[in-house]
């Protein structure tokens, strides 16, 4: 590689989920930029990749961009994660080396609102319990039971952003009250998407059906812990599809016990994988998903459009959507502004 050409690097991906199609390399290069993709599973590795790129990506949750890396990238302007959620970046190193980030808010409303949605139906009609037991020669029609009606009954959504609310327009023909705790959100705009906005120990005691959308940070950090777990209806049926940590898994095995939580269907944990010790194994009534809410092969083109779309704005010194620091307003050099931060 010259030292003037123009270099994106995908220094982390999961092959088994979001492998980059074959179609970006090709639009890339009509934009005079080299793809490098590989996958880089230390940060030492990652940072031997990601020294020669001037936009570096990554897709996997993986914390590979951590500040001893961050502060070694003398070439990088842009670092994209390939995803919603950018916990696994620093952003704080990144802002104080004037290296923009980006995330991609828009490519899996849809799909993890389906998925989502998905979990809810499995919960409330125990379909992959019976699954399981007829599988191994068990027919039992009590792993029916307790099955629960969902009309008449109060949803809460915990963080409403684009995926909950697509969620809520899903739910909308059940028959539920729809209840939204969000900070960033005011009252209109939750109540334009069928629901009302409560704070969160109002939520937890109203709703019967609890669904996880927010960001992983550190104010919500085990946002769901013991107290709150006390707050909830006995009988509470929950569903993550956010981000595991948001949920204190020791304080939830303790509700799962008691029967305060009736049932759980969890597409991410604390730790991924799911370790083989993890007493929420244990239950029966608790269906796992390994972090494929985002998963279509829809939403895998979008994904990469639009991390190619990042990638050729900064290219041609133009400042990219998404970005998540704004207060870095150069990346070597005035970049005109395009599109919606």
């Amino acid at each position: 590689m010259s030292p003037s050409s123009f270099r994106a690097t995908l220094v982390d991906y999961d092959e088994d989920l979001f492998a980059p199609p074959d179609w970006v390399s090709e639009e890339l290069a009509h934009y005079g930029i080299e793809w490098v993709a590989g996958q880089h599973r230390t940060a030492e590795a990652a940072l031997e990749a990601a020294r020669t790129g001037d936009v570096v990506m990554i897709q996997s949750v993986r914390p590979l961009l951590v500040r001893p890396v961050i502060e070694q990238l003398e070439r990088c302007r842009c670092i994209v994660r390939l995803g919603i959620g950018y916990d696994n970046v620093d952003v704080s190193a990144a802002t104080e080396r004037g290296i923009l980030v980006c995330n991609t808010p828009t490519y899996c409303l849809d799909d993890v609102a389906d998925h989502a949605l998905a979990l809810l139906m499995d919960g409330v009609r125990h379909v992959a319990r019976q699954d399981r037991w007829i599988r191994a020669g068990r027919w039992d029609r009590t792993g029916a039971r307790p099955a629960r009606r969902m009309k008449g009954r109060t949803m809460g959504f915990v963080a409403f952003g684009r995926i909950a609310r697509a969620l809520a327009e899903r739910v909308s023909g059940f028959g539920m009250t729809l209840l939204a705790c969000d900070p960033y959100l005011d009252a209109e705009t939750i109540a334009r998407h069928g629901a009302q906005k409560v704070e969160l120990d109002e939520l937890l005691r109203r709703a019967d059906f609890i669904s996880v959308h927010c960001p992983l940070s550190e104010d919500t950090h085990h946002l769901l812990s013991a107290r709150e777990f006390g707050l909830m209806k006995e009988g509470v049926f929950i569903v993550n599809t956010s981000r595991g940590p948001v949920i204190d898994e020791t304080a939830l095995v303790a509700a799962l016990h008691s029967g305060k939580v009736w049932a759980a269907a969890l597409d991410v944990f604390e730790h991924e994988p799911l370790p083989l010790d993890s007493p929420l194994r244990e239950f029966d009534n608790v269906t796992f998903t390994p972090h494929v809410g985002a998963n279509s092969l829809e939403s895998v083109a979008d994904l990469y459009r639009t991390g190619c779309q990042i990638a050729i704005d900064v290219r041609n010194g133009r400042r990219p959507q998404w970005v998540v620091n704004p207060q870095v307003e150069s990346t070597d050099g005035p970049l005109e502004r395009v599109g919606d931060e």
